[in-house]
């Protein structure tokens, strides 16, 4: 059981349980996100979740701590189990400047990645205990 504090955030977006294999280390794990951290700027995140232990731990982009730069709103998984990020500058569902990322494997320093044409990368970083 997960249980996510929501002061941080304005809307949890469901995800996934991954069973892909480009990330061995996810598998298993929930993954989630946030829209944004608030209405005036688009700073969706990425969490995954431990099923077993409930820690929950977010996915942090490039080696820094920056944001998606994205309102969170989907994922999507394929047939083979492999996970996919939907989201917008536009927080309304409207325009069309809507991304779809696969998230993959990357060598480290960084441990998963959002595959595009730009090559955003995610680390991982423990979630503080509420």
């Amino acid at each position: 059981m997960l249980q996510y504090d929501h002061d941080e955030g304005i809307a949890v977006i469901g995800g996934f349980v991954y069973h892909g294999s480009a990330m061995p280390a996810l598998n298993g794990k929930y993954i989630f996100g946030d829209l944004s951290m608030g209405f005036a700027a688009p700073t969706g995140r990425l969490f995954y979740g431990d099923l077993a232990t409930g820690q929950i731990n977010q996915l942090i982009i490039g080696t820094g701590n920056r944001s998606l730069g994205l309102y969170l709103k989907g994922l999507g998984q394929d047939a083979t189990g492999e996970l996919y990020v939907l989201g917008s500058t536009v927080l309304g569902p409207s325009g069309t400047g809507g991304v779809v990322y696969k998230i993959v494997q990357v060598p480290e320093p960084a441990t998963v990645s959002l595959l595009t044409l730009g090559g955003l990368y995610l680390v991982s970083r423990r979630r503080r205990q509420a």
